[in-house]
């Protein structure tokens, strides 16, 4: 039973939440041969001030730019 944690900045809506699901569950089952009721994903936005990379804080750093569609 693979549980997968992915951290990723907050910002991020639903439709690419759901997007990254399905690909990480289809990528662990393609891999493991496990179905994919037995895959479970943990998605957590956050904070750019909860996130240090470098010696700083995200939100010290350049403004990321917007979102592009895919």
């Amino acid at each position: 039973m693979p549980v997968i944690t992915v951290n990723w900045w907050e910002g991020n809506d639903r439709a690419a939440r759901s997007e990254l699901v399905a690909g990480i569950t289809d990528v662990v089952t393609r891999v493991s041969g496990c179905p994919q009721e037995s895959v479970t994903v943990i998605v957590r936005d956050v904070e750019p001030g909860h996130w240090g990379s470098g010696g700083r804080l995200a939100d010290e750093r350049a403004p990321r730019g917007p979102r592009t569609p895919r």
